[in-house]
């Protein structure tokens, strides 16, 4: 009887251990338009798309201005429908674009998408 309350007891234990562990990971960005490097013409929009994964759970994503709470999934969500305008009267030479994401424990990522304007 004694060992059977000591193996529950243990059981517990490591039950409880296994349900405090901390999230600790940040959210992985991937934007594959525009792509690093790319040259985006003055007078042109460009589609922003990629994707927003994160091991436990999304809480929120900044792209471009635009604040995202709403996902696909509570741990993936597809960037779309947002677009990149290139003024006309815009200077020529390096430029970027910055994703930012956060999960629910905080942790943050950012990517930033370097691009030059022609």
């Amino acid at each position: 009887m004694n060992t059977l309350k000591i193996l529950s007891l243990v059981f517990v234990s490591v039950l409880a251990l296994a349900s405090c562990s901390k999230d600790d990971t940040a959210p992985v960005i991937t934007i594959t338009s525009p792509t690093e490097g790319a040259v985006l013409l003055k007078g042109s929009t460009y589609p922003v798309i990629g994707t927003v994964t994160d091991d436990e759970e999304l809480a929120e994503i900044e792209a471009g201005g635009v604040k995202i709470t709403t996902f696909d999934s509570k741990t993936k969500h597809v960037i779309a429908n947002i677009n990149l305008p290139i003024p006309a009267t815009a200077a020529s030479g390096s430029a970027s674009f910055t994703v930012n994401a956060t999960d629910k424990e905080g942790n943050k990522s950012t990517k930033v998408v370097t691009f030059t304007v022609q």
